[in-house]
């Protein structure tokens, strides 16, 4: 079976295309998953923390059940704070797919794209003259 091209173009809108696109093209199961295995090792982190450093007040107040939601906390937040808007933002149109390029409102563009601006310039800083020639280049294009 051969599947290259297959996600280039969508004959229909239905819901099947729209559940590829969704998850395919926009990259929503992968970051849906980064998202919830940071989360957990986060949550991980901190009980091992709590256990070792406080373990007094661990054997205390500490229930099995913490531990559930502590693992199943940040997979929900990864569903909620990706997932959701891929949704209301994906269409088909034409047979190709635009994840998240249709905002319901300006703001709501607006939000996203501080959110993106400001991940972007916490992983890759740049000096207030290199990032003025990045916006003049992309201004250009």
């Amino acid at each position: 079976m051969d599947i290259a091209g297959v996600f280039d173009h969508y004959s229909d809108s239905g819901a099947g295309a729209m559940a590829l696109c969704i998850l395919m093209d926009g990259s929503t199961l992968i970051v849906l998953g980064l998202n919830g295995a940071i989360a957990s090792v986060v949550i991980l982190t901190l009980d091992r923390y709590w256990r070792i450093v406080h373990s007094r007040h661990y054997r205390t107040y500490h229930r099995r059940w913490m531990l559930y939601v502590g693992l199943f906390l940040p997979w929900l937040d990864g569903a909620a704070t990706y997932l959701l808007p891929a949704i209301g933002t994906t269409k088909i149109v034409n047979g190709t797919c635009h994840p998240g390029a249709f905002w319901p409102s300006l703001s709501m563009e607006k939000v996203r794209s501080l959110r993106y601006e400001s991940l972007n310039n916490f992983y890759s800083p740049h000096t207030d003259s290199e990032q003025q020639k990045i916006n003049k280049q992309t201004q250009q294009d």
